[in-house]
C-alpha cells in the first residue's frame, strides 16, 4: 500500500492503521488550514481501497483499531462506506473501532439513519473542528459552516451512538476577537456535549505576517503567550459539559493539560491560573518545543 502524501491523523490514532478512503478535503477552504491544499478532493475508487485491505489484513490479521483519511471521508456516499466499513470488519477479524475526520457539512447530510448504520459496522470516534463558535469568524475564516450547523450536524452524530471528539483553535480569534472566540466556542462545546474536547493554538510560522494583514486584514493581530493563556481560562471557565475527556496536550498549546470535566475542572482552572501569575513555574512548553 502506497499513501498519497501528505497524510494527517490525530494524535490518539498513533497506533492505528491508516486507509484514505477519500483523498483531500471536499470543502478545502479555511484560511487557516494548508493540510491539503496540494490535493484535488476525491472518493476513491472500491477496488483501490479493497486491494489495500486485502493487503494489509495479510501484513497485519490482529489489527485492533483503523482510521480513514483524508480530511472528510464522510463526505462519500452512505453505500460507499457501507461497502468498504463491510469489508473492513471481514477482513480484521480483532477489530474493535474505526474512526474519522469529519466536516459539519458531511454530518448535515447524512440523516441520524445513515450514521447508525456507519455506527453498527464499527464506525466509533469522529473527529471534527469546531475552530470556533462565533458566527462572525467562522465566516472570515471561511469555515462554511455556522455555530448553529456545526452543533445541529454533531448532535445528529451523538445521538446515532458515535462518540465525538472535537476541538478548537486558540488565536484565531486575534487581539481583539479573544474573548468573544473563547466564549463562544465554550457556548458551542457545551450544546454538542461531546465525548473529547481539546484545544490546539495557532501557529504560522513564518506566515504570521502575512496572514495577520492579507489574510485576515482590519487590524487582525496574533496572541501572544500569555494572551493565549487568558483565552484558554475564559474558554475553560464556561465549559458546562456531562462526561468529557478535556486536553491541551497538543505541542502546539504552551500549556498541557489533561483532565476529566465536569470532575477536574477545579484543578484545570487552578493550572491556568498559576501558569498565568508565575510564567517561570515550569507548567509551560518551551517555545523549541511547540509543534514537535
Amino acid at each position: 500500500m502506497e499513501y498519497d502524501m501528505p497524510l494527517f491523523r490525530p494524535p490518539s490514532e498513533a497506533r492505528s492503521l491508516i486507509f484514505q478512503v477519500t483523498l483531500g478535503c471536499s470543502w478545502n477552504r479555511c484560511v487557516f488550514c494548508a493540510m491539503y491544499k496540494t490535493k484535488k478532493f476525491r472518493v476513491r475508487p472500491f477496488e483501490e481501497v479493497e486491494k489495500d485491505v486485502i493487503e494489509m489484513s495479510w501484513l497485519y490479521p490482529g489489527t485492533e483499531k483503523i482510521f480513514l483519511a483524508d480530511g472528510d471521508p464522510l463526505a462519500a456516499p452512505t453505500g460507499y462506506l457501507i461497502d468498504v466499513l463491510d469489508l473492513m470488519n471481514q477482513r480484521f477479524p480483532n477489530l474493535k473501532r474505526i474512526s474519522a475526520y469529519a466536516g459539519p457539512t458531511n454530518l448535515l447530510e447524512k440523516s441520524v439513519d445513515e450514521l447508525r448504520e456507519l455506527r453498527k459496522r464499527k464506525l466509533d470516534v469522529l473527529y471534527l473542528g469546531i475552530e470556533t463558535g462565533n458566527d462572525a469568524l467562522l465566516k472570515r475564516i471561511r469555515k462554511g459552516a455556522t455555530a448553529a450547523g456545526i452543533i445541529q450536524g454533531c448532535r445528529k452524530a451523538v445521538e446515532a451512538g458515535l462518540r465525538m471528539s472535537t476541538f478548537i483553535i486558540l488565536g484565531l480569534g486575534g487581539v481583539d476577537g479573544s474573548y468573544v472566540h473563547a466564549k463562544d466556542s465554550a457556548r458551542v462545546a457545551n450544546a454538542i456535549d461531546p465525548h473529547f474536547l481539546a484545544t490546539l493554538t495557532l501557529m504560522l510560522g513564518p506566515y504570521e505576517r502575512v496572514y495577520e494583514e492579507k489574510i485576515m486584514g482590519g487590524g487582525f493581530k496574533l496572541i501572544d503567550k500569555r494572551q493565549s493563556l487568558q483565552e484558554l481560562r475564559w474558554f475553560v471557565e464556561d465549559l458546562e459539559v456531562s462526561d468529557c475527556k478535556f486536553g491541551s496536550e497538543h505541542a502546539s498549546n504552551y500549556l498541557p493539560i489533561s483532565g476529566y470535566l465536569p470532575r477536574d475542572k477545579e484543578e484545570i482552572l487552578r493550572l491556568i491560573d498559576t501558569a498565568l501569575s508565575d510564567a517561570s513555574s515550569g507548567l509551560l512548553r518551551p517555545e523549541w518545543a511547540r509543534g514537535l
